[in-house]
């Protein structure tokens, strides 16, 4: 009995695939309001948690320090972020991604068509790696950085909501499909007849 290939990225649509599905997570009312769902709640549980666990620390820095740090601190996550994407994309496509600012978001785009594990790694790259940096930057942080470190981990999971729905939009196709993330929508290809409409 003969194995089929084994399914990889490609930067060429394998010509037995068509498009399945497109999903704007901005403008599909659905994704939109998941996105901004899980976005309030993680930031509801954090500041919860801040209260809970009698956060933020004591710290010598006044306002006039902690918002400017904390708000630089913020932007260039956001910029780290999109990049670490951007990594994941190349190393795992070896085509180089496209990044662009459609305020307030930053977005990283690739043309390659991504297995269903390589766009879930993708997506969860920055959540997972930053995540792991900034509770280390937690335990071992002398205390007047504790409180941006705290923000900039809340921002680092609730920033990253439109990921988990894309996580869950792709871990929901079937095992051969192909996905492509140009930054602005998720496609998704399957072998055999498109179900759009032409």
């Amino acid at each position: 009995m003969s194995q089929q290939p084994k399914l990889r990225d490609t930067v060429e649509l394998p010509s037995a695939y068509r498009q399945h599905m497109t999903v704007d997570l901005k403008k599909d009312r659905k994704f939109a309001v998941a996105v901004q769902g899980i976005f309030v709640l993680v930031v509801l549980l954090a500041a919860v948690a801040a209260l809970l666990l009698d956060l933020p620390p004591a710290t010598s820095w006044g306002p006039a320090v902690t918002i400017p740090v904390t708000l630089a601190a913020c932007l260039v996550y956001m910029a780290v972020h999109e990049a670490t994407h951007g990594v994941a994309l190349q190393l795992l496509t070896k085509v180089k991604p496209s990044y662009a600012v459609r305020f307030p978001f930053l977005t990283t785009g690739n043309h390659a068509y991504l297995t269903r594990r390589s766009g879930i790694i993708v997506a969860l790259a920055p959540t997972v790696i930053w995540g792991i940096v900034l509770v280390v930057a937690l335990l071992t942080l002398p205390p007047d950085y504790l409180l941006s470190a705290y923000i900039l981990l809340t921002l680092n999971v609730a920033g990253s909501a439109g990921d988990f729905v894309e996580v869950y939009v792709v871990s929901r196709q079937q095992q051969d499909a192909l996905v492509k993330d140009d930054g602005n929508q998720i496609h998704v290809f399957v072998p055999g007849k498109s179900r759009l409409a032409n």
